[in-house]
């Protein structure tokens, strides 16, 4: 049977190829001389309809091609000056954390002198100190001051070598001091050589700062001694919740201006920044399509529909490109807004500049295209005497090639056949002995080598899924111990009438790195714990539960929160070669006076609600992280609380959790949220926090831990 399945398939080959070969020359023969007398013509036709597409297609491909390109250099361009501006926020913010630093710890830091203003420092980087109207320089408390802030030197100066935009950079303060680091010292002194007030607290950057609280950007400013168009930036400087001053630097807008200037558009392109209410701040000196848009123009109030209509994206920090009329040419307009300023970046092309490519392309074609029928039809005639002679020796060959084919495909085919239809079930055995030396012999040896792959795969599947399992278990055992450590059951002191706690901690992960406690220390004083670990998963959580125990026996030793704090920071600094660290607050109540004292180690600002008002930030006194550096002095304050004050603690995850459209819940939500339900128990009140943060996030990922902590305080009751 076998043998007559064989001969039946080699005869099939034989008849099939020489049937094949045969009609396929024949057709070619036909075809090929009577499309010799109609090439010439087709080929011209062709030649015509394939300029007329290009043409098209070019010139419309060319636009789409165009407005990407444009927006995409409208982005780039953007997103570097974005980046200018970052980089001077980022500088000043970090000058206003480390005065609020040297204000914190200002008795154990030493002091350092800050020289007046001299005239032969001009031009070169020099630290002086300025005063307001009406500032007794002499002043011991202005001398210790100034002293104090001279520490600043070496970060002011650095700020002025990294930033060569950077005007110059400076802290002013309350009490009408000005420590400032700039190239001009010349500049602060009048014609005399006498120093000049100078009242920073007039300045819109300190105004600014001071009012809102926050880094504050000013609109572009002309410079107090300079006179050049700069912008201003302020960050408030806090201790214990008082403004002490606002940090400070003015920016030249060179690089900006630059980045418009820079912009290779062609004779016909121009760029421009239009701040948030449609004017015009820098333009490139280009004069066809961007001699509307030139620096100072208000395109709301040109009168012109085509500049209303850019003034209005520029408003609304639309991205996006658009068409339209400018100097009585047709222009594309690609625009992307700047985060940091609220400005945007306006990029121009004619249409006209986009369509010059596609008509040079286009006298290209057309020249190519005469070449190419007189080529084709000398080159046709030829190749029409050479398929003849090539179809007559293909046919003879093919003929030979047929019988010899169809032995040497067949066997080997039929054999392996025969072999893969024995591969079912559990019977994975496939051997091959034949040496064909062709795809057949590969294609056998593809189906052994998947056979010994499928069995391999069996193998390792069954191993994977046994230690998959094996991680599933351990990972459970490891979220109940850490679940186990923090107090869950409430009330947790179901004979104590004088106060209320509640407390929950729902992890990212199935072991988390944020921690709660609450325990008495003795029959007076109790003690309040929240914690967030740096990172995620069992590496936090394990750094998590040694943090814990630490503050929990070196509280039960005794001693204040901020020598608590102390001790286990030493602790933690000692072996921590994982570079973790952990925010921690820390508070002892007093149950007989309602006094709390705290200390706060980078945390989050707690919430605090008196009785018969709602929660409000208490805004306390940060100190350093636990584990960051060694040799840190942690600070306690007192808080005095009353019958029926709350206080609420709570972890990052709360205030950062995130939607889907990535923003953040916020503290002002999280206040909302308290005080829906302020008058109700510290179990009600966390649930209604939660209600809010899971209503906000709705079906988005939970990227952190999310823990709180509630105590009511309700005194001593009388019996």
């Amino acid at each position: 049977m076998s043998d007559k399945k064989q001969r039946s398939l080699r005869t099939k080959i034989s008849t099939t190829m020489i049937i094949v070969v045969a009609l396929t020359l024949l057709c070619v023969a036909v075809i090929a001389v009577f499309s010799a007398s109609s090439v010439t013509a087709t080929l011209s036709q062709a030649n015509q309809q394939m300029s007329q597409t290009s043409r098209s297609r070019s010139s419309s491909s060319m636009a789409s091609l165009t407005q990407t390109r444009l927006l995409e250099l409208a982005d780039d361009k953007a997103e570097l000056a974005d980046r200018l501006f970052y980089e001077f926020e980022e500088a000043v913010s970090n000058v206003a954390v480390a005065a609020e630093r040297l204000y914190a710890d200002a008795d154990s830091i030493p002091s350092r002198d800050v020289p007046l203003p001299r005239a032969e420092n001009d031009g070169a980087l020099a630290l002086q100190v300025l005063f307001a109207t009406g500032v007794d320089p002499d002043d011991e408390q202005i001398v210790q001051e100034v002293r104090l802030l001279g520490n600043l030197q070496e970060m002011l100066y650095a700020i002025n070598y990294n930033n060569p935009g950077i005007v110059s950079n400076y802290i002013a303060t309350e009490s009408g001091i000005m420590v400032q680091a700039d190239y001009i010292s010349a500049m602060k002194l009048d014609e005399a050589g006498s120093l000049m007030p100078l009242d920073a607290k007039m300045r819109p950057w300190y105004q600014g700062a001071a009012e809102y609280g926050s880094l504050f950007l000013t609109q572009v400013v002309e410079d107090l001694h300079t006179r050049r168009p700069t912008v201003m930036c302020g960050v408030p400087i806090y201790c214990d919740g008082v403004l002490m001053g606002v940090a400070g630097a003015g920016m030249y807008l060179d690089n900006v201006e630059a980045l418009v200037r820079g912009m290779d558009l062609g004779d016909t392109g121009a760029a421009c920044i239009v701040n948030q209410f449609g004017q015009v701040l820098f333009s490139s000196d280009q004069e066809a399509a961007g001699a509307l848009l030139r620096p100072g123009q208000d395109l709301l109030g040109s009168g012109v529909a085509a500049l209303t209509a850019l003034g209005e994206k520029a408003v609304n920090r639309e991205s996006g490109v658009m068409q339209l009329e400018l100097n009585n040419a047709s222009c594309y307009v690609a625009f992307a807004p700047m985060t940091a300023t609220g400005w945007s970046v306006f990029v121009i092309l004619s249409q006209e500049e986009v369509d010059r490519p596609t008509a040079q392309l286009q006298v290209e074609l057309d020249r190519i295209a005469q070449g190419s029928s007189a080529d084709a039809e000398q080159h046709m005639r030829a190749f029409i005497l050479m398929l003849l002679a090539v179809l007559v020796v293909a046919l003879i060959a093919a003929l030979i090639a047929s019988l010899v084919l169809s032995v040497r495909i067949a066997t080997p085919i039929q054999l392996l056949t025969e072999k893969v239809s024995r591969i079912e079930g559990d019977n994975l055995d496939f051997h091959w002995d034949m040496e064909t030396g062709d795809e057949t012999q590969m294609l056998a040896a593809s189906f052994e080598s998947l056979t010994e792959r499928m069995k391999s795969y069996i193998s390792d599947i069954q191993s994977v899924t046994a230690e998959k399992e094996r991680i599933g278990t351990e990972l459970s055992l490891a979220a109940h111990i850490q679940s186990d450590m923090l107090p869950s059951t409430f009330p947790a002191f179901p004979d104590r009438q004088d106060f209320d706690v509640f407390a929950s901690m729902d992890p990212a992960r199935a072991v988390g790195g944020d921690f709660y406690d609450f325990f008495l220390i003795d029959d007076d004083h109790l003690a309040l714990v929240i914690g967030d670990v740096s990172g995620k998963g069992i590496p936090a959580a394990l750094y998590m539960m040694s943090t814990s125990i630490l503050i929990t026996d070196r509280t039960n030793m005794g001693g204040t929160p901020g020598e608590i704090l102390s001790y286990v920071n030493s602790k933690l600094c000692t072996q921590n070669k994982s570079d973790m660290f952990v925010t921690v607050w820390l508070g002892i109540l007093e149950l007989s006076t309602g006094r709390l004292t705290a200390a706060n180690a980078g945390h989050e600002y707690p919430a605090v609600k008196r009785a018969g008002g709602g929660f409000e930030l208490f805004r306390d006194s940060h100190s350093f992280i636990l584990g960051g550096m060694d040799g840190i002095t942690y600070k306690d304050y007192e808080l005095l609380l009353s019958p029926g004050d709350k206080i609420f603690v709570y972890t990052d995850g709360v205030p950062e959790a995130t939607d889907a459209e990535n923003r953040l819940f916020g503290k002002e939500r999280m206040l909302a949220a308290l005080n829906e339900a302020a008058d109700k128990t510290p179990e009600q009140i966390l649930q209604s926090v939660r209600d809010g943060v899971e209503t906000f996030v709705k079906d988005a990922e939970q990227f952190d831990d999310l823990t709180m902590l509630c105590l009511e305080f309700r005194g001593r009751v009388s019996t």
